[in-house]
C-alpha cells in the first residue's frame, strides 16, 4: 500500500515518558520535548509544528505508542530516568508496522519494575487518574497486555497494512542483517589483508 490508513477506534500501545517539573509539580512529557501531558485523565491533543493536523502522511507528527511485542516492551522498560506505561488513542490514528502516530491520547496506565523510582511512578499515577502496573520484566509486561487484549497483534496489523506476515517481514530483515554484518565483515577482512600486504612489502 502506498498510503497508511488511519485507524478510527481506541487503540493502546506501549511508550515512556519523561519526567519534567515546575512549580506546580511533576509532569509526563515526551522524551524531545518539555511540553507536558495533561494530568487528570485529560487528552493530550497533538499538534504539529509545521502547522497541518496531527497525524498526517509523510510527516513525524502525532503522539506516538509502540504495539505490545517483546522488543517493544523490552525498550520502553530499559529507558533510565523515565517512566514507561500504557497510553490510549483516540481520534484520527495513523497505524504502522512497529506502533501508531494519533491525534490525541492519554496515560492508561504507569508502570514500575523492580528497578523503578516507584514512589516516583505512584505520585504520577495518582496526579494522571491511572493505575500503576507492577511488573518483573519485558515479558511479564507483554503477558499483561495480552491477557487484557490491550493493543493490536500482528496479523491485525498486516491485514490492516496489507504487508503480508509481519513475523516472515520480521525475518527476512533479521537475515538481510546478518548477511550486511558478513558482507562487511569480509570487505574489512580483505581490506586489513591487503594492507598487511603492503606493509610487508614495505
Amino acid at each position: 500500500m502506498t498510503e497508511t490508513p488511519l485507524f478510527a477506534d481506541p487503540l493502546f500501545g506501549l511508550r515512556f515518558w519523561r519526567v519534567v517539573a515546575d512549580d506546580r509539580g511533576e509532569w509526563l512529557a515526551a522524551p524531545h520535548q518539555n511540553t507536558p501531558w495533561p494530568p487528570g485523565g485529560q487528552w493530550l491533543q497533538a499538534k504539529c509544528p509545521l502547522g497541518h493536523g496531527a497525524p498526517a502522511p509523510g510527516c513525524d507528527c502525532g503522539a506516538h505508542a509502540w504495539h505490545p511485542r517483546r522488543r517493544s516492551a523490552r525498550d520502553v522498560l530499559a529507558v533510565r530516568r523515565a517512566v514507561a506505561g500504557i497510553v490510549e488513542a483516540q481520534g484520527a490514528i495513523e497505524v504502522h508496522e512497529d506502533g501508531f502516530r494519533a491525534a490525541k491520547a492519554r496515560p492508561y496506565a504507569l508502570i514500575a519494575t523492580p528497578g523503578s523510582n516507584t514512589a516516583l511512578v505512584h505520585r504520577l499515577a495518582e496526579r494522571y487518574g491511572t493505575p500503576v502496573i507492577d511488573v518483573s520484566g519485558p515479558g511479564a509486561l507483554l503477558s499483561w497486555c495480552r491477557e487484557r487484549s490491550i493493543g493490536m497483534d500482528d496479523d491485525v496489523v498486516s491485514d490492516l497494512l496489507g504487508i503480508g506476515d509481519l513475523r516472515e517481514r520480521r525475518r527476512a530483515r533479521f537475515h538481510n542483517q546478518i548477511r550486511d554484518i558478513a558482507t562487511v565483515g569480509a570487505a574489512l577482512g580483505v581490506a586489513t589483508g591487503l594492507v598487511m600486504l603492503g606493509l610487508h612489502a614495505a
